[in-house]
């Protein structure tokens, strides 16, 4: 794993993911050796965590990336961001499937951890400062923000609703 942390918080992700790995083996979960890299991402507004996968050499690498929005979040909760994305790693496990659900069945039993397939916007909101663009629905109202263009704020004819299919309105937020 890349130990060259840039900032207080990725020398704690660092060090909460050197306690998580502990902590798997000694429940018999073994992640993959090839994790590459474990960051913070300044720029992610809808996710917690990402584990990105890559060929280098012919083998398998990881890169794990973890929100900066959970800096102010106590060590378990965001041990439990990293130990979802360590599990990513585990053979067999790239998608939220059976194996996958199954070590995090284990993890949670073991440890009383609430890890998840997803976390709720509500819990860990995005900082409305970032907010740029607001995206709602025409048809049923539900509403979803972007902090940058995109295809969507650009485009939004090209799209529809993912609840109910309707047309995507975009409202650009004054700052």
């Amino acid at each position: 794993m890349n130990i060259n942390a840039r900032s207080e918080f990725e020398i704690r992700l660092h060090r909460l993911a050197a306690e998580a790995l502990q902590e798997l083996a000694v429940i018999g979960i073994y992640p993959s050796n090839r994790i590459a890299e474990i960051r913070e991402n300044n720029r992610a507004l809808k996710r917690l965590g990402s584990c990105r996968v890559f060929s280098r050499g012919g083998q398998l690498e990881f890169k794990l990336e973890i929100s900066a929005r959970l800096a102010k979040e106590n060590d378990k909760t965001i041990k439990e961001v990293i130990i979802h994305e360590l599990l990513h790693t585990c053979r067999g496990c790239q998608n939220h499937g059976s194996n996958w659900k199954a070590l995090v069945d284990r993890v949670n039993r073991a440890y009383g951890y609430r890890i998840s397939r997803t976390a709720s916007r509500d819990e860990y909101p995005a900082d409305p400062q970032k907010l740029r663009y607001k995206l709602t629905c025409k048809n049923c109202g539900s509403t979803s923000y972007r902090m940058r263009r995109s295809r969507i704020t650009d485009h939004p004819e090209n799209y529809r609703c993912k609840i109910c299919g309707g047309e995507i309105e975009v409202t650009k937020l004054e700052k």
